[in-house]
């Protein structure tokens, strides 16, 4: 944030840019770890996946939001992903965008505004 600006929405077009590019990379970081916590990538039988009830159930899976479920017998599913994944990746997502909108908002206003704005009476 700018000091003696007033407002802490007037921030500068590389604050708004380093914003948005660090929680971009968190939200990439965060579907990340919920690939590796939800056993995405690891190529193993049924059995080893889902466990802790006797027959072994069928799976599904969806790349967003990260889900990768268990479908028991008696009609309960359990998710392998962490619960906390998908609300963090959304939150890191929407303050991404927010910052590029804001970079891209700052910069034209900033190129609208001349340099030497000075109204001089002749």
């Amino acid at each position: 944030m700018t000091a003696g600006t007033g407002s802490p929405l007037r921030m500068r077009t590389s604050q708004w840019t380093a914003m948005a590019f660090g929680a971009g990379l968190a939200a990439v970081v965060v579907y990340l770890y919920g690939l590796w916590a939800g056993d995405f990538l690891v190529l193993l039988p049924l059995s080893e996946y889902c466990v802790g009830k006797l027959a072994d159930p069928g799976v599904s899976l969806t790349w967003f939001p990260l889900r990768h479920l268990c479908h028991w017998q008696d009609g309960t599913t359990s998710d392998l992903v962490p619960a906390y994944v998908n609300p963090l990746l959304i939150i890191f997502l929407v303050i991404t965008v927010t910052g590029i909108v804001m970079a891209i908002r700052t910069a034209l206003r900033k190129a609208a505004v001349p340099p030497n704005h000075h109204h001089v009476e002749t």
